[in-house]
């Protein structure tokens, strides 16, 4: 979701001058940013036809668009915002410590703060969109402990938060009391400071988007984004790993839930739900923010928005394997992926926009084809025209700038104003001070 930063490495020997600043020009897209672009593109896209599209047709069949998007389009916006955070991280290679490490976290904490706010003003908007950004500034926020720190590390945080936040996530079900009017409303600013403990508390753990949760997809994509993405080897080790880690949880979770007797307990743990009941979150998710907790069976489901174990993983994997076909199709910076990469530099603005256009109800809903084609064309010819004329989005533009403006301030040391000689040591004998007050011979001046 946010723009690429490009490599600007700094010699390791400029500690105590004075960093020259220069203003940012942007460069021509490399294949790796056109295929990190195309990816947040697709991102986007597959977030707005799930918002667009209804979960299942007329006949009660699964919509296409939901069951391949739903769920998974979201964790590949927040794999590609770790892979942000790694881009940040290669422009300071090589010293990445001291005040340009100090530099670089503000600048992350200021680029986290700006989303949320972002978040919270599109929450005025009233949409049934669960909006996503205000989770996503919390999510930068979190990142800036893990920032700097090694890949091997990042691995074991990610499978960790994957696995301890969704336990959490059940154990607090249903023991915060909500003091909402609409529990299942997004926050604005007028809410988020009325309750401040319980916003903070559904930020990370029993909101929509549970920051503690995403923090895997997070790490990974910090891991990903340090790797060499132009090479063949990587994008095909990135579907292999993926793909493998995506099928592997589908087929665990069907194991359980099927010859392991899952079902059962399920069915017989929740005598609130019907066995049609259960079948149908299985296949859609939880009617509301949370599966039910009446049995850590529960965690054993992958299904979108689930936000288990599994299916943290299983979306996971999803993203990573799509990631790595998307850095396959674009290696050859072929002109027809540039209208995807225009939008994939400005998502932050584009999905503000896919929120103002559901609230103001200006497309037809019970057309949900031309509803999506609208809007996707009108993001390319809007990035396009925009991208050409301007450069980063706007949104994208204000951040960058404030996050810019941040880490120069905190990298660059203040100067020392140079000591006065001459207001501190007396003059030597035999010699004129040009600056002192002339004097009679009275001792007067």
């Amino acid at each position: 979701m946010m723009s690429v930063a490009r490599q600007n490495p700094e010699s390791a020997t400029e500690t105590t001058a004075t960093p020259t600043v220069e203003t940012p020009v942007a460069p021509s897209p490399t294949r790796r940013a056109m295929g990190v672009d195309v990816a947040r593109a697709v991102a986007l896209i597959g977030m707005v036809a799930v918002h667009v599209f209804p979960e299942e047709h007329v006949d009660g069949a699964m919509s296409w668009p939901f069951a391949v998007f739903a769920g998974r389009a979201s964790a590949l916006f927040a794999v590609l915002a770790g892979v942000s955070i790694a881009f940040v991280e290669k422009r300071s290679r090589g010293q990445l410590h001291g005040r340009t490490l100090a530099a670089d976290r503000a600048a992350l904490v200021v680029r986290g703060l700006l989303i949320l706010l972002i978040g919270l003003l599109l929450g005025h908007l009233e949409t049934p969109i669960e909006t996503i950004i205000p989770y996503f500034g919390i999510l930068f926020i979190l990142a800036v402990p893990f920032y700097g720190h090694s890949s091997r590390f990042l691995l074991i945080a990610a499978p960790i938060f994957a696995i301890l936040g969704p336990v959490l996530r059940h154990l607090l079900n249903g023991n915060i009391p909500e003091q909402q009017p609409d529990p299942e409303a997004d926050y604005t600013l007028v809410t988020a400071a009325r309750q401040p403990v319980l916003f903070i508390i559904d930020m990370l753990v029993t909101g929509f988007y549970p920051a503690i949760l995403w923090m895997a997809y997070l790490c990974v994509g910090m891991v990903i984004g340090r790797q060499v993405l132009t090479s063949r080897k990587v994008a095909l080790k990135l579907v292999g790993w993926g793909a493998g880690l995506a099928i592997s949880t589908w087929a665990l979770s069907k194991i359980l839930l099927g010859p392991a007797g899952g079902m059962q307990r399920l069915i017989e743990a929740t005598p609130s739900l019907s066995t049609e009941e259960i079948a149908e979150q299985l296949a859609y998710g939880p009617e509301s923010i949370f599966i039910p907790n009446t049995t850590w069976w529960w965690m054993a489901v992958v299904s979108p928005y689930s936000d288990t174990p599994l299916n943290i993983l299983h979306n996971l994997g999803a993203a990573v394997a799509a990631i790595g076909v998307i850095l396959l199709l674009t290696r050859s910076g072929s002109k027809v992926f540039s209208p995807f990469a225009a939008v994939g530099t400005m998502t932050l603005t584009l999905y503000s926009a896919h929120c103002i256009v559901i609230m103001l109800e200006v497309l037809d809903e019970e057309r949900p084809v031309v509803s999506l084609w609208v809007q996707i064309i009108s993001f390319m010819l809007f990035a396009m025209v925009w991208r050409s004329a301007i450069g980063k989005g706007p949104l994208e533009g204000i951040i960058s700038d404030a996050s810019e403006w941040i880490r120069n301030r905190v990298r660059t040391p203040r100067k020392r104003r140079p000591r006065d000689s001459s207001a501190t040591e007396p003059p030597t004998p035999g010699t004129i001070n040009l600056k002192a007050p002339l004097q009679r011979r009275d001792g007067t001046p």
